[in-house]
This record gives C-alpha cells, structure tokens and sequence, in this order.
C-alpha cells in the first residue's frame, strides 16, 4: 500500500514580483500625471498600469507544497491559489540523510557552504525543519524543508537507517 502524505505552507513572494508590482504601480503614476499634458496616450498608460498591477499582485500570494508518496518528495509552488507549477522532485533512493535543521551536523555543512543547498521554507518557519542530504560525495544537494509531524513520521518509516531524527 502506497503511503501518502502532503503539507501546504505560505511562503515568501519573490523579489521579482515584489519589483513587478512596484514598476506597475510607478506606470500607473506616470499614467495619471499623463492624463494632464497628453490625456489619450496618458488614460492608455493608467490603463496599462492598473491591468499591471491586478496580474502582478496576484503573484505575491504564493504557497508551497509538499507532497510526499513513499518518500518520494515533490515540492510546488501554488501562486494565487490558481496556478500550481512542480519546482523539485527529491526521489526517496537518492535520499542519503535525514536530520533536524538545527543539528551541529547540518549547522557545519551549511557554515561551510560547500554542499549546494535549497531551502523551501514558509513565510515563518515551523518548528520542524528538516535537512534531507541527497547523493552522495561532491554531488550533494541539502534541501532544508519545512515539514510537520506527519511529514517526519512518513519520511522515518521510509527511510528507516537514514533518519536522525527520533
């Protein structure tokens, strides 16, 4: 029998999205000060801003999901509660270790900086944050996720020998 397990967290909006809708916002004002001195190119430059900022804001609701099938781990990205795109699949064999976030271990890994290291963290990480090593040697990627008990217990029965947390 398959075991399933998913999570969904907030996150933080992009820099990109944050500059998206700064920029509409600045068009919008160059728009209405348009209006005045040259009222059709400045009503179609407003216009353009506010459409701007609608589509822009929606990309500052953003949410993360983790869905986990036999240990197998996918991680989206929701925007706006609309559009769901697949952003990394951490394959449950690739899996060398699992431990807490705040372990020495994972502590000096990350001060070291010589593992590549993705963080899939909610706008206020919980406090079960999980470093997941993957392959092994020069090839390691540490992912720090932000799971729930669930999650943990999911990823110890798969994982059993490879799980440092208890």
């Amino acid at each position: 029998m398959d075991k399933y397990n998913e999570r969904l967290i907030k996150s933080k909006a992009g820099v990109g999205n944050i500059i998206a809708l700064v920029a509409s916002i600045f068009l919008t004002l160059i728009g209405a000060i348009l209006v005045i001195l040259s009222p059709p190119l400045g009503v179609l430059i407003f216009s353009g801003g506010i459409a701007l900022i609608v589509i822009s804001k929606d990309g500052l609701r953003q949410e993360l999901e983790f869905i986990i099938t036999n240990g197998d781990i996918e991680v989206a990205k929701i925007i706006a509660k609309k559009k769901r795109k697949a952003v990394d699949l951490i394959q449950a064999e690739q899996i060398s270790k699992m431990d807490k976030a705040d372990s020495d271990k994972v502590k000096n890994d990350l001060s070291l900086g010589k593992i590549k290291t993705i963080k899939y963290i909610g706008k206020e990480p919980g406090e079960n944050l999980v470093a997941i090593y993957e392959g092994e040697g020069d090839k390691q990627t540490l992912y720090i996720l932000d799971f729930d008990e669930k999650c943990i217990d999911h990823m110890n029965q798969v994982l059993k020998v490879k799980s440092e947390i208890r």
